[in-house]
């Protein structure tokens, strides 16, 4: 009993929630998603390497499974905004009046509150193994993050048509991407204390590689800076550790909790980032380390009937992008409702970022079928105001 007690100790000591931005929590694999990604309390596949590695000795089953998702967060339309800057901006230095207003007013609206685009994506392979009470899991998962974001000139914004030294045609509002993509392939441990608790944790050695570019956004066009970004790259590694414990009070319910990036890895990055000295805005050469610092979410899931499971999530601290420019912190729930030997399982759910007041709430839906040991799950979210989308899939197999 006193070891047992320990253990819990220390796991919750471990998992104890910091005030320390990180990059948003990733929805990985379809069936989190279909469900609004509350799935640390629900996870039932080998996705719990992610979600909730305590979960995997719960599972207890032999998979192999490929999964891959991609997510847009557009607060900004900044690939449009781009194209049709560039559209004008030869109009506008003849002195044509109206290009010359319609170009100040499209920079100036990229002068907001969040005023970001945020892009992730993950896929890899998973592999789950049972013995005994325990499960172990190897996996090769990558996830990749990048955000883009402007730093506008609010210090040539003159639409006079004589084009003075301050005229909106000299304007050197910049772009800055930056990103991270990591190879994160991991042993997984996790095991049964008791009937009722499971313990969890992942070693991973993460490859990563980090993008940094800033560009005028009145010179060269979208395409051309998504080239300069990915020519900055910057590769290193570095281990991490994720943990994670789930509680069964009774069978129908499940109490989750996980932490990932507990020893906050940093990688390096250097390249051009956008600077405001105060007069003008310009591009600067610097180096630095993009930190991932710990993410922690709870969740539980509720079985009021076999067929049929409720789940919620919720983030215990707020997450900061890569730039710190913005902040998350998700509530999100889901249901899900199966045939006999999940033969067909549809899936629903919600997710809204509490941490930004102008956010929508994103819908989500998804599918699942088994023919015999194949599994083939897809699922997709909108927020049907065109500015977050994802979408997910995956093929597994059973035994």
């Amino acid at each position: 009993m006193k070891r047992f007690c320990f253990v819990i100790l220390a796991i919750v000591f471990l998992l104890a929630p910091a005030l320390s931005h990180a990059t948003q929590f990733s929805i990985v694999g379809p069936r989190a998603l279909g469900m609004g990604g509350a799935s640390v309390a629900a996870v039932n596949d080998s996705t719990a390497v992610y979600w909730n590695p305590a979960a995997l000795a719960d599972f207890k089953k032999f998979e192999i499974r490929l999964p891959v998702s991609a997510a847009i967060r557009d607060h900004m339309d900044l690939s449009n905004t781009w194209d049709r800057i560039n559209a004008i901006y030869a109009l506008a230095q003849t002195g044509d009046s109206t290009a010359l207003t319609e170009l100040r007013q499209l920079i100036l609206d990229l002068d907001k509150p969040n005023s970001t685009t945020d892009i992730d994506a993950s896929a890899g392979v998973l592999v789950s193994i049972p013995f005994g009470r325990s499960t172990i899991a190897v996996s090769a998962l990558g996830i990749a993050y990048a955000e883009l974001y402007p730093m506008v000139d609010t210090y040539n914004t003159n639409t006079s048509i004589l084009l003075p030294p301050d005229s909106i045609t000299n304007n050197n509002t910049e772009i800055t991407g930056i990103g991270i993509a990591a190879a994160e392939p991991a042993v997984t441990f996790s095991t049964a204390i008791g009937e009722q608790f499971f313990i969890g944790a992942n070693a991973k050695m993460i490859q990563a590689s980090t993008f940094v570019h800033s560009q005028s956004i009145t010179t060269g066009d979208f395409s051309t800076f998504i080239d300069n970004l990915d020519a900055s790259e910057t590769r290193s590694s570095k281990g991490s550790i994720d943990a994670g414990i789930l509680f069964k009070p009774m069978k129908s319910l499940n109490l989750g909790l996980v932490g990932r990036y507990l020893n906050s890895p940093s990688f390096p990055i250097q390249g051009l980032f956008a600077v405001d000295t105060g007069a003008a805005v310009t591009e600067v050469f610097l180096s630095g380390e993009i930190e991932l610092k710990p993410q922690y979410r709870a969740g539980i899931a509720w079985k009021p009937f076999e067929r049929l499971t409720l789940s919620a999530d919720y983030d215990l601290s707020k997450n900061k992008s890569l730039t710190e420019l913005y902040e998350d912190q998700t509530l999100a729930a889901g249901v899900e409702f199966t045939l006999p030997k999940e033969i067909f399982s549809i899936r629903g759910g919600m997710y809204k970022n509490l941490a930004d007041s102008n956010s929508n709430m994103v819908y989500t839906a998804g599918f699942g079928i088994r023919a015999f040991i194949l599994r083939v799950d897809i699922a997709g979210a909108y927020d049907f105001d065109e500015k977050e989308g994802q979408a997910s899939a995956s093929l597994a197999l059973r035994f």
